[in-house]
């Protein structure tokens, strides 16, 4: 132990080789670090009991093991409160953004993702934790949650917040400048920049390109933004990088006469607007989503649909969808539907945007239905874009 003994101790936590033995090497390189590779939960729990670490890695989901990265969350949090850990994802996890709200020291890193941005995560957390050790942030507020975010599209981490209806400040720090966002039980209540605050803010925010953040367990008292998170999350979009151009739209099909139109205090309204697609289409949940997986938006017509485990499970296949155009050279998707015994889902992108509808009905719906449930309110949400 004592060649290890002023090292940087890192446990990995995958019931996979591949990526454990990347970051092993990637660490490795350094010379600064002590790693040990634990192929399943259980065996990082009682690796954790014999031995001590500073940094725990693990994936969120290892259908290999008993024990799930969850389950490696909540003993660290129980036994070893000052081991940080960082969580392997893919984007849109319900059990991280459940556990995120209650998790102190948590990083995450969303799958997949290249080693040297792991490492940069990983330093970035020993860096903090070594200068909170001198002393440096001994009058800090409380952290909830802290990491690296390349990239910095904050969408998912605020998505994160309101879905875990979480009470905390997100402070963001990045080339463009430095901010905040503030939530209370979920609701975007606050945000500031340094020459802005409110709606304003918060649209300057999300369009900055790489960064830091922390969450501090402690909101001020001032309100700035009364619109739902939703709805700020849909008119951000417009403010985000890497928008298709026209260029990009995709052939509609002829315009269908419209029965029934929004009225004109709906538009902007999404939910209204789902709701309506649920009563044209027949249909039992439908979704407004982004190309890359995010959830703008989602309404539920029966029980017997788990509307955020079907959201989570139809998001995961957009990525692949997506690759494979790119690989056949297909162009901007247009439509899908996929046909079960009992289900029909359609997953329709809005022309000219990166927006999709996913509507699931019963299988005796037909599609030209569904289609025309959708084709309807498409014009609605370019207006809110």
């Amino acid at each position: 132990m004592s060649d290890t003994a002023d090292k940087r101790r890192v446990l990995i936590v995958d019931d996979e080789q591949n990526i454990p033995v990347g970051i092993l090497k990637t660490l490795g390189k350094s010379g600064r670090y002590y790693t040990k590779h634990a192929q399943s939960g259980d065996l990082a729990i009682d690796i954790l009991a014999q031995e001590p670490f500073d940094l725990v890695i693990t994936d969120i989901k290892m259908p290999n093991s008993k024990a799930q990265g969850v389950d490696v969350l909540r003993h660290v949090k129980e036994k070893f409160p000052d081991v940080g850990v960082i969580v392997m994802t893919a984007y849109g996890s319900t059990q991280v953004q459940e556990e995120a709200s209650r998790r102190g020291s948590l990083l995450y890193i969303e799958k997949p993702f290249e080693l040297d941005q792991l490492y940069s995560t990983v330093e970035d957390y020993f860096g903090r934790r070594e200068q909170a050790a001198k002393g440096a942030a001994s009058a800090a507020p409380k952290e909830s949650v802290s990491g690296v975010i390349p990239g910095l599209q904050l969408m998912d981490v605020i998505q994160m917040n309101c879905l875990s209806r979480v009470t905390a400040t997100l402070h963001i720090k990045s080339n463009a400048g430095e901010g905040i966002i503030c939530f209370n039980k979920g609701n975007i209540t606050h945000a500031e920049t340094a020459s802005r605050s409110g709606r304003d803010a918060f649209f300057e925010i999300v369009t900055w390109q790489g960064g830091s953040f922390d969450t501090i367990e402690q909101i001020p008292p001032t309100v700035t933004i009364m619109d739902s998170w939703e709805q700020l999350m849909i008119e951000a979009m417009q403010q985000m990088p890497d928008t298709p151009t026209p260029t990009d739209e995709v052939v509609s099909r002829p315009k269908v006469q419209v029965a029934k139109t929004a009225a004109k205090d709906d538009v902007g309204d999404t939910s209204k607007m789902l709701d309506r697609v649920l009563e044209s289409a027949r249909a039992e949940a439908a979704f407004l989503v982004t190309h890359s997986g995010f959830i703008l938006d989602k309404r539920l017509n029966t029980s017997r649909i788990d509307l955020t485990k079907s959201g989570d499970e139809i998001a995961k296949l957009l990525p692949g969808i997506f690759s494979v155009s790119k690989a056949v050279a297909g162009g901007t998707l247009t439509e899908i539907v996929l046909r079960f015994a009992d289900k029909n889902i359609m997953i329709r992108n809005v022309v000219g945007s990166d927006v999709l509808f996913i509507v699931i009905s019963p299988s005796v719906v037909t599609s030209g239905e569904m289609f025309k449930a959708i084709d309807r309110e498409s014009e609605t949400i370019k207006k809110i874009l």
